[in-house]
């Protein structure tokens, strides 16, 4: 059985771009090694975070997230107990209000405002977002291990050099008139 906690909180700072990179990098590994997996959605001056897992390992992240010096306040929204996970690929998801995902989710549900959404519905709203992230992100982004590209096989969507070069069609060349060619006659 796993738990699902919903939380909101005010952040203390400016909740911008590299805030959330830093955050993302520091708790993607643990949330890996603690089997929790994560949505957010941030607008700068609000949280809102869906947490599941194992009770006592979501339990340890919260308490985590309450001692946090990024957040002033933390109210817990929802806790529900489930069999599966709505967030399964992502151990650490964000999404912001300039996310054009989620600008178009919401104008969809015709919604204005998420923090004025109940629970049920900002799940919704974040596992739309999250399906839609996950089919233009692959999933080795996320994990904490580090790439090892070979030499013998580049990786995808790399400029390679081929292995012969092409013949070079001959032809005239301009600007390249110097004193050697022009006594050569050419």
């Amino acid at each position: 059985m796993l738990n699902r906690v919903f939380y909101e909180s005010r952040a203390i700072s400016r909740f911008g771009p590299i805030t959330l990179l830093s955050l993302q990098k520091r708790c993607v590994q643990r949330n890996l090694a603690d089997g929790i997996t994560s949505f957010m959605f941030s607008n700068q001056k609000r949280i809102f975070q869906v947490l599941e897992g194992p009770e006592d390992k979501v339990d340890a992240t919260m308490a985590r997230i309450t001692d946090s010096r990024l957040h002033d306040t933390v109210k817990i929204r929802a806790v529900m107990r489930d069999t599966e996970r709505k967030f399964q690929h992502w151990p650490f998801g964000a999404t912001n209000t300039d996310d054009p995902e989620f600008k178009r989710v919401m104008t969809a549900g015709m919604m204005t405002d998420f923090f004025s959404l109940d629970v049920l519905q900002a799940e919704r709203v974040l596992s739309i977002v999250a399906s839609r992230k996950r089919r233009a992100v692959k999933v080795d982004e996320y994990s904490a291990k580090l790439r090892n590209f070979s030499r013998k096989r580049p990786p995808r969507g790399f400029f390679t050099v081929p292995d012969k070069p092409k013949p070079v069609k001959t032809g005239r060349v301009f600007f390249q008139n110097t004193k050697a060619q022009r006594a050569a006659g050419g």
